[in-house]
């Protein structure tokens, strides 16, 4: 695909989170992708197999995944469709996997530490950070201190960092910029994925049609 195409595809994905975000999330919300699906092919069941395959990777190797959900919209403090029924179906399997990650470090927003630190107090948390000069500020190390591996269960629930309250939700992709993405290290992400991927032919219909007007238009012109 050339530039053109490239970008061309790109105004047609935003013109249709500007315009169709509410409507195809109510879409997907009553399982009209189930009607859709049977009555012609679909990439999403012909390679099912190909496709679960590829989001089964990321258990071993980080990427992102895109969901067929529109992502929430910086301009539009009422563009949370898309998020709200991530959270509706997505289902925690609670394996600790996002706590767990030897070597790895989760940034604390000045909240967040003054959050936990009111709970287990000041020096404590601190024992268990890094001080980052650069970003000037706590880095919780990993594998998570408040996480208990025997009940599965965090420590710190209630007042865990803002990071942890909206895992696996990750920033749109760049080649994606208009869907929700979510890490595919998370078992129960990448579960959703695959259980959301008739969910795409809404979004193929939604850009086909305003592909077909932009091309009417543009013959009248």
């Amino acid at each position: 695909m050339n530039d053109a195409s490239n970008e061309q595809l790109l105004r047609v994905r935003r013109i249709c989170h500007q315009i169709c975000a509410s409507s195809c999330v109510e879409q997907k919300r009553k399982g009209l992708h189930e009607t859709l699906l049977m009555k012609r092919p679909h990439w999403s069941v012909l390679k099912a197999e190909e496709q679960f395959h590829q989001i089964d990777l990321g258990e071993t190797i980080p990427f992102d995944i895109a969901l067929p959900l529109p992502a929430r919209d910086q301009a539009n403090p009422h563009s949370d469709q898309g998020v709200n029924l991530f959270w509706e179906r997505f289902n925690c399997h609670r394996c600790g996997r996002c706590c767990y990650t030897p070597g790895a470090g989760l940034y604390l927003e000045e909240s967040d530490f003054q959050r936990i630190a009111g709970q287990v107090g000041k020096k404590r948390l601190k024992s268990l950070c890094r001080y980052d000069q650069s970003l000037k500020a706590w880095i919780l190390k990993q594998p998570c201190p408040f996480y208990d591996a025997k009940k599965k269960e965090c420590q710190i629930y209630s007042i865990r960092p803002l990071t942890c309250t909206k895992y696996p939700l990750h920033p749109p992709m760049k080649e994606i910029p208009y869907n929700l993405a979510v890490d595919a290290f998370c078992p129960a992400a990448r579960e959703f994925a695959k259980e959301t991927l008739g969910w795409w032919i809404i979004c193929e219909n939604n850009w086909a049609s305003i592909f077909g007007k932009m091309e009417q238009r543009q013959s009248r012109d």
